[in-house]
């Protein structure tokens, strides 16, 4: 069992292709490289280049999951760590849901008196009007789309 902060709008790199997908590997990177990615709609997410191919990322992982992002959103390059060279990596966030509910949702937590939404396994949406502060929302939950203090309970 475990528990977890859930940030809305992370990048769920627990997801088989790491919630992203690669639309250009890019040129003249190496292994190990970080890359500080920016789009229009979130911030903050980082990846780490664990494969190449004559320069061009072959595999990755997500080391830094960001916020606010939605499914569809273009991340484009815009830091390097060093070697300095690589250019041109760009992907798409594919999966925003929490982490590791790809099989089965998961319980929540919630720290504080507010409504919670979110997205049920099923695909559902529905509200959580009233939840008070320290309850357990004993629910099979995907994605959390509105709440604050927010714990997943696996």
């Amino acid at each position: 069992h475990n528990a977890a902060a859930v940030v809305i709008g992370a990048i769920n790199n627990s997801d088989s292709n790491h919630g992203i997908n690669m639309t250009s590997g890019g040129a003249g990177y190496a292994v190990d490289m970080v890359l500080t990615m920016t789009s229009t709609v979130g911030a903050g997410a980082v990846i780490t280049v664990t494969a190449v191919d004559a320069g061009v990322i072959t595999n990755y992982t997500v080391s830094t999951v960001g916020s606010a992002y939605l499914v569809g959103t273009s991340l484009t390059q815009s830091g390097l760590s060093a070697p300095v060279g690589g250019t041109g990596f760009t992907c798409d966030v594919t999966n925003i849901d929490i982490p590791n509910t790809q099989r089965r949702g998961c319980c929540l937590y919630s720290g504080a008196s507010q409504t919670v939404q979110v997205e049920l396994e099923s695909g559902n949406t529905v509200s959580f009007v009233g939840v008070n502060a320290g309850s357990f929302l004993p629910v099979l939950t995907k994605r959390l789309l509105a709440g604050t203090n927010i714990i997943a309970l696996y």
